[in-house]
């Protein structure tokens, strides 16, 4: 863990502490060591620390690979542990990189709907992310983040005052087999995080 990581997670649990009265639950499915995958829903800007917040392990993910243009906002991404990637294409260098990831045994979060919630809502997941843990072997720990929407809805441009919460499911295996097996495993885990985001609401 870097200067600027360990740095950025205390200013974001600090944040997320005061701002919008984080908590989170089902830390313990998450695995101590080994490569995995975090897959969760998309409501905010939020959602990338959210998911790692209440983790010890350094964690992984990917930013559309604009934000990376700028010099030190690119800088800033890549001390995160940020990986580019471009939106809207099979990017074949950012798959390579998150499987890496993975085989050297870190935690990578990834968010299948491509795109913040417009409503809230969970959208369709693309299965690239189970096609990533195919080649890496690599279980699937489905996260549910609630709140992030109200908190800081896309057409924000600064979040307010809210109450962000997450929740760990049970780790899904990586699939066995071609298309249909990547297909059916991201159905199930955003069967999972619904399940999650639905447990998470019962709390209020």
């Amino acid at each position: 863990m870097n200067v600027v990581y360990a740095c950025s997670r205390v200013f974001y649990r600090l944040a997320f502490t005061l701002l919008f009265r984080f908590r989170a639950w089902g830390v313990e499915n998450v695995p101590r060591e080994g490569g995995a995958l975090l897959v969760a829903n998309h409501q905010s800007f939020l959602d990338p620390p959210a998911v790692g917040l209440a983790l010890s392990r350094v964690v992984h993910y990917v930013a559309r690979a604009s934000l990376f243009r700028f010099p030190f906002l690119g800088w800033l991404l890549r001390e995160q542990r940020a990986i580019p990637i471009e939106r809207g294409a099979g990017d074949l260098a950012a798959i390579r990189a998150a499987v890496d990831v993975l085989r050297r045994g870190g935690l990578l979060a990834l968010f299948p709907e491509g795109t913040r919630s417009r409503d809230g809502s969970v959208g369709a997941f693309q299965p690239g992310f189970a096609v990533v843990a195919a080649r890496a072997r690599a279980p699937v720990v489905p996260v549910a983040i609630d709140g992030a929407f109200e908190a800081w809805p896309r057409w924000r441009r600064v979040p307010c005052w809210g109450r962000v919460r997450v929740m760990y499911g049970d780790p899904v295996p990586p699939p066995e087999g071609g298309k249909a097996a990547c297909v059916a495993t991201a159905d199930e885990v955003r069967r999972r995080v619904v399940g999650l985001l639905g447990r998470l609401r019962e709390r209020e």
